[in-house]
């Protein structure tokens, strides 16, 4: 039996040497970059959940955006900077939000376009609200600049996204661009389309939050494993996971050494395929904590 093993090692070795073995290369971000609009946490000690979950900001200025755009993306070197873009009406949210004006938007944009940085316009509809006439409003009026590569559907608020709606949205989408793509966004898988797959560019977002960091790594993972070959993004870093969800400054994101780089490395090891197409987006541009202050991504 060992003479065996030893042969089985051998010729292992071999195949090694002549390069028909090889090791499986990690897999690796895309993109990465920030949400905007991106938020600020609440103060120490927050438990009650719809203070604890942060307010959203409007940053002053396109540069202040972009800084806390590629402040995320320096952290995976080769990736591209993105951004998810809220357009619409945002004041039936929660947290509620007055977002950016047509004027600011043109503006925002216009600095995105010659800061080469990949957006993806983002709609909220609620149960009942026609999403193809969202597309066509928002594609209409900003596809116009080159930093646009398609658009998203939040679904918190409008409910699982069926195949034949999906396949309503994605050819509304690509009638605008045939390049232009698809995201679909939620936390719960059964909220994906459960078959449709178009030409194999949707992207499905998993925003979830308010759980340990193991518990959130494991639930990123396993989306992206399961839908694999599926492209999958992670949105990360909420005000509501900075501390424990007891308040406690003991634990969350605060306590990694170097939180967005940290914590998207701690995913990567997990995903099954290397070449599945996958993105990182952080969410808390500014810390409300008296303990975290220096957390400050436009600076």
């Amino acid at each position: 039996m060992k003479h065996v093993k030893r042969a089985l090692l051998a010729g292992i070795a071999m195949l090694a040497l002549y390069g028909f073995v090889t090791e499986q290369a990690p897999a690796k971000f895309k993109w990465s970059g920030a949400w905007q609009p991106t938020r600020k946490s609440a103060g120490d000690g927050v438990t009650k959940l719809d203070i604890k979950i942060g307010t959203f900001i409007n940053l002053p200025d396109p540069a202040s955006l972009a800084k806390v755009i590629f402040h995320v993306n320096k952290k995976f070197p080769g990736s591209a900077p993105l951004a998810t873009w809220a357009v619409g009406d945002l004041s039936k949210l929660t947290p509620a939000h007055k977002g950016l004006s047509a004027e600011e938007h043109e503006q925002y944009l216009s600095h995105m376009d010659k800061a080469g940085v990949t957006v993806f316009l983002e709609v909220f509809p609620f149960k009942g609200d026609n999403v193809a006439a969202m597309i066509d409003q928002w594609l209409g009026k900003f596809r116009h600049h080159r930093c646009i590569a398609g658009l998203g559907v939040e679904l918190e608020y409008f409910g699982k996204a069926t195949d034949s709606l999906t396949k309503v949205w994605d050819e509304k989408v690509k009638s605008h661009r045939p390049g232009y793509r698809l995201f679909l966004r939620h936390y719960n898988p059964s909220y994906m389309p459960p078959a449709y797959r178009g030409k194999g560019d949707l992207l499905f977002i998993d925003d979830a939050s308010e759980g340990t960091l193991a518990d959130l790594n494991k639930g990123f993972a396993d989306w992206a494993n399961h839908f694999y070959p599926t492209a999958c993004a992670f949105q990360l870093g909420y005000p509501a996971d900075e501390d424990g969800m007891n308040g406690s400054q003991k634990s969350g994101w605060w306590k990694l050494k170097d939180p967005i780089r940290d914590w998207g490395n701690d995913i990567l090891p997990l995903i099954q395929h290397p070449d599945q197409e996958l993105g990182l987006i952080w969410v808390t541009a500014k810390s409300g904590k008296s303990y975290n202050t220096a957390w400050d991504l436009t600076k």
